[in-house]
């Protein structure tokens, strides 16, 4: 099992590499998906994605929430946030512990 990876835009994800984080620098949907799938055969405990490309692997994210690990986060990318990371997060925060507190 390995610790954090980091996969979008290379601007998003390169400062993460200073904190030791594994990256994968991606341009499109299904370099994303090739990303993610590797990070999980690899045995990755957490993946940052940018929610740029969250539509593209959403069908990874649906079947990893079913497992303890790799727990999947989607991060604002460059341009701002859609609001799905806020949105991730409340779930997760929520269901470990039983209250919506945003």
């Amino acid at each position: 099992m390995k610790n954090i990876a980091c996969v979008g835009e290379r601007e998003v994800v390169f400062p993460f590499k200073a904190l030791g984080l594994e990256i994968r620098p991606v341009n499109t949907g299904e370099e994303a998906r090739e990303a993610i799938e590797h990070f999980i055969k690899e045995g990755y405990v957490l993946i940052i994605l940018q929610e740029d490309f969250v539509d593209a692997v959403s069908d990874l994210l649906a079947e990893t929430e079913k497992v303890p690990y790799p727990a999947i986060f989607p991060i604002p990318g460059s341009r701002g946030g859609k609001g799905i990371a806020l949105e991730v997060l409340r779930e997760k925060i929520k269901k470990a512990i039983g209250a919506d507190i945003f």
